[in-house]
């Protein structure tokens, strides 16, 4: 059962997009309309425009566009269906969900959906487990200090020590085909061919014989899953994950993040550490700020994600040589993303679930508290490599420091931390500002005008395929409907002849146009996009429904600025009006004389051609 269309006109009425579209990203106002720096695309300007007058949002970098239940849908990677649901919540609007079917429409929500079955099937398979198996699993989790409290908090589940166990829950269950369950990742096709004629013998589980912690994006969904071996006859990795697929992108997935968000917010800190268990161990323990990058090196993705909570990160990294390897990559990122960072550097042999697990939340908490600067983190490696002896040693101690310190957008916050090198150190400022600025030098970034360049070529690539070479003219026509006052829109419903249109989406455009005119008297472009589902047709309303704060790449080829002025409609809808109209008769002569040619009616060419001289001298 789908959520009625009154219903969501209801929800849609309540939520303001500029509202929403804050909660999740910073939006600031320009004149009538706002912008936002896009969250779709790696974006370092703002090139999303918000209509809070059309409840629409466009980015015109990317094309990213729709209404206030598209982007809770993008953003979040949900359905629309729990996007709306997720919104009405926000609105106080009741939604009696237990009525809702799943939506398995596409591969997406068809992933998530068998994701949450497979879930559940690992959790119950942990919950009822019997004799033996029962006992060695079960003793794997005390000595891991894992209750059935932590099992149920964390959905934590057991893959059967089968080959087939999970495909025969599947089979019995006989609503997905092996394809999309392959997709999904759980299961894996066979090389040799098999007699038997179900459909799923060609294929075998990929996680057998594994403690199982399912992988769940910001809000909540499960999107992917890791396998912690517990066999020792099993001579496979330690730990296997999921393949990266539609739902889960493994750069930009943060483990626990959908349990930490609310804490990090509150606490106004992230402790990053790496994978699942120290995540499951400090959060039970009490220290909730906390997210695991799964046991990938930290990414830009990943730091954007934790921007949106806080600004300050602590990272934990390994002692061993791989953990530094990997904590100086990530500090790279975090101060290039202009955040605070503080790192922890725990005993040797020590990760977090382990320092937890034998000395307690408060004597964790105090390492945090102690936690040290790039500036110290660094000096304690090469002191522990003895490394700060000579004079060419602490040289490159000193150059390694700085090409941290480059990395840093804000100029204040480099010159206390050459302040603090200098102190530290007793070296002169000036010398460090001087191979400071040596280093920027060489790391200079393209010049504006050169970005200039290529920022205007993307946008231009961008539009021209996110509309395919639609003529100037028909989305200044649909920018005309989507401003213009009744007695205009009057006048343009009887005047366009929609036959002239040459562009597929336009015309279906324009047909929801005349639709909704004759029916309800307005265009309501946040309804219309629900209408569509094609995401150029979105693309294009949404494009000529929001303001553009950028040179157009169609200003020279548009008559009548339209298109890069939209504050010129204020006042002139009819007269505007009037000259599209004009053009488009011009446009219709043109089809007449080419026809007429072929019939050689010289008399009714001539007047065609005076008529059409006209026109030109009036728009003129």
């Amino acid at each position: 059962m789908k959520i009625p269309s009154e219903k969501l006109d209801e929800i849609a009425s309540l939520s303001d997009i500029v509202d929403i579209i804050s909660n999740y990203i910073a939006v600031k106002k320009r004149g009538k309309s706002f912008l936002a720096v896009c969250p779709f695309h790696p974006d370092k300007n703002p090139s999303m425009s918000i209509s809070q007058e059309k409840q629409v949002y466009h980015c015109f970098s990317c094309g990213a566009s729709g209404n206030v239940f598209k982007f809770v849908q993008e953003y979040e990677k949900i359905t629309f269906q729990e996007a709306a649901i997720k919104l009405a919540e926000k609105a106080g609007i009741k939604i009696h969900t237990s009525s809702l079917k799943p939506d398995v429409s596409n591969e997406i929500t068809l992933q998530y959906e068998i994701n949450k079955r497979a879930a559940k099937y690992f959790y119950q398979n942990l919950k009822t487990l019997t004799g033996k198996e029962k006992d060695f699993v079960y003793s794997f989790l005390k000595k891991r200090n894992i209750s059935l409290r932590n099992v149920l908090e964390f959905g934590l589940g057991y893959a059967r020590n089968s080959w087939d166990s999970l495909l025969n829950y599947f089979r019995e269950e006989n609503e997905f085909k092996p394809e999309d369950i392959e997709k999904a990742g759980l299961i894996k096709a066979r090389d040799n061919d098999s007699n038997d004629s179900s459909p799923l013998t060609g294929y075998y589980d990929r996680f057998r014989g594994r403690l199982i912690f399912p992988v769940f994006n910001e809000s909540g969904k499960v999107v992917a899953f890791g396998g912690r071996k517990l066999f020792e006859e099993d001579i496979t990795a330690k730990f296997i994950n999921s393949p990266e697929s539609k739902i889960y992108v493994k750069s930009r997935n943060l483990y626990g993040l959908n349990f930490s968000k609310d804490f990090i917010r509150a606490a106004n800190s992230v402790i990053l550490v790496e994978g699942y268990m120290d995540f499951i161990s400090l959060f039970k323990s009490g220290v909730k700020n906390v997210v695991a990058s799964s046991g990938t090196a930290l990414t830009e993705d990943q730091i954007k994600l934790i921007s949106r909570y806080t600004k300050n990160i602590i990272l934990i990294y390994d002692s061993d040589f791989a953990g530094i390897k990997a904590a100086k990559r990530g500090i790279e990122l975090i101060l290039e993303a202009g955040l605070d960072l503080g790192i922890v550097s725990l005993p040797d042999g020590e990760d977090p679930d382990s320092y937890i697990n034998k000395f307690g939340k408060d004597k964790f908490e105090s390492e945090v508290f102690n936690k040290k600067s790039v500036i110290e983190f660094i000096a304690n490696i090469y002191e522990k490599e003895n490394k700060l002896s000579s004079v060419n040693e602490k040289t490159a101690f000193i150059h390694e420091i700085i090409t941290y310190i480059v990395k840093i957008p804000d100029n204040i916050k480099q010159t206390f931390y050459i302040k603090e090198l200098a102190e530290k150190y007793k070296l002169y400022e000036s010398d460090l500002l001087n191979e400071l600025r040596t280093q920027k030098k060489s790391t200079k970034p393209l010049s504006k005008e050169y970005k200039a360049k290529e920022d205007i070529s993307i946008t231009q690539n961008k539009k021209q395929k996110n509309s395919d070479l639609i003529p100037a003219l028909e989305l200044e026509l649909i920018e005309l409907f989507l401003n213009a006052d009744s007695d205009t829109l009057d006048f343009l419903f009887e005047k366009v002849n929609i036959g002239l249109l040459t562009n597929q989406y336009v015309l279906e455009i324009m047909k929801k146009f005349n639709d909704d005119y004759a029916n309800e008297g307005i265009i309501d472009i946040s309804k219309i996009t629900n209408h569509f589902e094609d995401e150029k047709i979105i693309s294009i309303l949404t494009s000529c429904a929001t303001e553009k704060f950028h040179l157009s790449s169609h200003e020279k080829d548009n008559k009548y600025g339209l298109l890069t002025n939209p504050s010129k409609l204020k006042t002139n809808y009819m007269k505007f009006a009037r000259q599209i109209i004009r053009q488009f008769r011009e446009k219709e002569i043109e089809m007449e004389i080419e026809m007429l040619s072929k019939e050689n009616d010289i008399e009714k060419i001539i007047e065609l051609r005076r008529e059409k001289k006209k026109l030109q001298s009036e728009l003129k």
